[in-house]
């Protein structure tokens, strides 16, 4: 346990150290050596501030060679997506399209001073926009399928270019792209909130357990708090990669961060029925097919969400904009599944309620039904905030929502769990430990008589 929380700590260091020493622009570079076709190369979002392109290296073997610009304002952006791999509109076409282009360097052996050569493409606009970075040679394209010689050029053709995109901003928002502004330090903000909330848990058990107290609650919410951790520490991974070392995504980091912030959900899911049921504070705790319902449906939750997420959002082209999987057809139907648990919760919660004699009981039953009713709704409300948010905003809106509702829920779990004297559920669990069984749990007069029958038919040996 203990290397564990050390691991943890020099995770966060290294997370920290990241941020405060990092690059200031995204750099990408490649080769071009299928002239006649149009190449994808990048997409990138520029804030309303402004950016800049730098071209710090292009070369080819032929001047006809572009690097072409397309900003979303582009009355033919729209077309230029639907056909970034295909051939429904030509080489010639895609290149007229283009809001601005690069030209090859002027080879010259001599020159050695590789910085005077660079060309700035500064960007200015009114709003957050989409551009995206491709190369094309259509000339040399038509040539080389022109029979001759052509077929022996082909060959022999290439382009290399180094180019630098960033913002106007502070270290972090000048190499992100401005849909992915502000993710980084939310996330980092949210890992430092539930570092915290994981020792406050740890504490409130030590003093139920203390008071020899059921703490089954925290003790499962430690899990959940352990594996939105784990999440939190892959985004950051992935982060820093891309922030320090000014490298590409780490797909797989950013992959299995959400899929443990999935599983996070669903263990949480999972957690507010049960308690919803009078897990740990009433003996009318659900039945057997309450909990199977319970399992099956946060197992639902985690499996399907994982998967929708994997083929949907994981597997989706770079230049898609960002896609919040639950506002999806697949994702609408794990909706369905929430409309589910909201019915579930509170007509469950409601008939639980109407057994218990015990008024204290009986109120906390209906504040944590209230409550977490609400985080139930907001969770399909997240998906309506990702249909009608406009797409270059919508990955860092969505991303610090979620986290948001979750630690404001989380906060109040702890807060309705406290162990401090005056608190409804301690008084609870105290006066289950005191009595064993309350008024309202001893068997009903139809039960005594059933079980006076029984008595009665025993036949007893006197020792």
């Amino acid at each position: 346990m203990k290397n564990f929380k050390i691991f943890k700590i020099i995770l966060f260091l290294i997370s920290c150290c990241t941020f405060f020493s990092v690059v200031n622009s995204i750099t990408v570079g490649g080769l071009y050596s299928t002239p006649g076709k149009w190449k994808f190369i990048t997409k990138f979002c520029f804030q309303d501030q402004g950016g800049h392109v730098i071209m710090k290296l292009f070369h080819s073997l032929s001047k006809d060679t572009k690097i072409l610009l397309y900003s979303d304002k582009n009355p033919n952006y729209n077309e230029l997506l639907d056909d970034i791999y295909g051939n429904k509109y030509s080489c010639e076409q895609k290149v007229s399209w283009s809001n601005y282009e690069f030209s090859p360097f002027v080879n010259n052996p001599n020159d050695l001073d590789w910085e005077s050569r660079m060309q700035v493409k500064s960007v200015m606009q009114q709003r957050d926009r989409f551009w995206i970075v491709a190369i094309a040679d259509c000339e040399r394209g038509n040539r080389s399928t022109g029979g001759g010689t052509g077929s022996n050029v082909n060959k022999k053709y290439f382009a290399e270019y180094v180019f630098s995109l960033s913002n106007n901003g502070d270290h972090i928002d000048s190499v992100l792209s401005a849909d992915q502004q502000s993710i980084p330090q939310s996330q980092m903000f949210y890992f430092l909130l539930y570092i915290i909330m994981f020792v406050i848990t740890i504490v409130f058990i030590i003093i139920l357990k203390k008071k020899q107290l059921e703490s089954k609650v925290l003790q499962f919410f430690t899990v959940i708090l352990g594996v939105q951790l784990i999440s939190l520490v892959l985004f950051l991974a992935n982060w820093s990669t891309i922030i320090k070392y000014d490298g590409p995504e780490l797909k797989y980091a950013n992959l299995f961060g959400n899929i443990f912030s999935i599983l996070a959900n669903s263990l949480f899911v999972l957690l507010i029925l049960m308690v919803g049921q009078g897990w740990t504070t009433s003996l009318y705790y659900g039945s057997m097919i309450k909990r199977m319902v319970n399992l099956s449906v946060s197992g639902l939750l985690f499996v399907f969400g994982v998967i929708v997420y994997i083929f949907v959002c994981f597997k989706a082209p770079e230049f898609n904009n960002y896609i919040y999987f639950y506002d999806t057809y697949p994702g609408y139907a794990l909706l369905a599944v929430y409309v589910f648990i909201i019915f579930f919760f509170t007509i469950g919660n409601t008939l639980s309620r109407r057994k218990q004699n015990d008024e204290m009981k009986k109120k906390f039953i209906l504040i944590f039904t209230i409550i977490f009713t609400l985080w139930f709704i907001a969770q399909p409300m997240i998906v309506v905030c990702a249909h009608f948010t406009e797409p270059w905003v919508k990955f860092k809106v969505i991303s610090i929502l979620y986290q948001t509702i979750n630690a404001i829920f989380y906060i109040v779990l702890l807060i309705l769990f406290r162990p401090t004297k005056n608190n409804i559920v301690v008084k609870i669990l105290e006066s289950e430990d005191k009595f064993g069984l309350e008024i309202k749990d001893y068997p009903s007069s139809k039960e005594n008589s059933f079980k006076n029958e029984k008595v009665k038919n025993k036949k007893f040996v006197a020792f």
